[in-house]
């Protein structure tokens, strides 16, 4: 199996610089375009990925490309590099401190994810697993948490919703980040015990979510629909879908 982290971390470097250097232009006015998944994409989303794709050519990392903005990339190999440039550009814009860029090394699907790779563009740190391998923050293996933290991170629907009206009700402190990789990876560190996108009109993309599911699995955690199974998705970047990631199935238990 290719060691990618190396590759990937020298890229996520070159993307936190970018974004540094680019970041004056943050007005959220600033777009340059759609993308391939359907969503407006600015000028920090295409800077981003600018870098990504310019650093798998020149390292000629043996993989196709998948992205929000640009689409299938094909470079004629059987591993895609699925990434989201800027995961959180709300926050990026707004000056909220909680973004990131997300690459994930996989075939045709979750099933064959084999790296993921997670950087915080604002403070640096890293997250990344290798399949088999475990995951790690800045180098240092970590797992789920063991017992309850009575954090859930959740982006639900309506109230109404009985999905969302169940999660809420869930004793501890809620919270809602606005960048779902890093969301995930709290889940996969130990800091929350789950995080949940749900509910009636809340959907989310494989590329938001490809690297967090590996890391988080590969802690020891479970990554699943909303009606409690695997969560397998493949390269169609215009697919929708609902996650949980928790720290084991038990949280579930009168959930789904």
């Amino acid at each position: 199996m290719t060691d990618f982290f190396k590759s990937l971390d020298a890229i996520g470097k070159d993307v936190m610089e970018g974004f540094n250097r680019n970041s004056s232009n943050n007005s959220p006015s600033n777009l340059v375009g759609m993308g391939a998944d359907g969503t407006a994409t600015h000028y920090l989303d295409k800077i981003c990925e600018d870098i990504i794709i310019q650093g798998v050519n020149e390292m000629d990392i043996p993989v196709n490309i998948v992205s929000e903005e640009a689409g299938i990339i094909n470079r004629g190999y059987d591993m895609n590099l699925v990434i989201d440039p800027l995961d959180g550009t709300f926050n990026a814009l707004h000056g909220l401190p909680f973004y990131s860029v997300s690459m994930a090394v996989m075939g045709r699907d979750f099933s064959s994810l084999s790296t993921g790779y997670v950087k915080d563009l604002y403070g640096g740190d890293v997250y990344h697993a290798v399949r088999g391998r475990g995951s790690y923050f800045n180098g240092k293996k970590i797992s789920v948490a063991k017992e309850s933290v009575g954090c859930w991170i959740s982006k639900a629907g309506k109230w109404q919703d009985p999905l969302n009206r169940r999660i809420m009700s869930l004793r501890g402190k809620h919270r809602r980040l606005g960048c779902a990789s890093l969301e995930m990876c709290l889940v996969a560190k130990g800091s929350a015990d789950l995080m949940a996108y749900v509910g009636e009109g809340v959907f989310i993309r494989n590329i938001d979510i490809a690297a967090g599911s590996l890391i988080v699995r590969e802690a020891g955690g479970i990554v699943v629909d909303q009606d409690g199974t695997d969560l397998n998705l493949g390269l169609d970047v215009a697919e929708r879908s609902h996650v949980i990631a928790a720290a084991n199935r038990q949280l579930l238990e009168g959930i789904v």
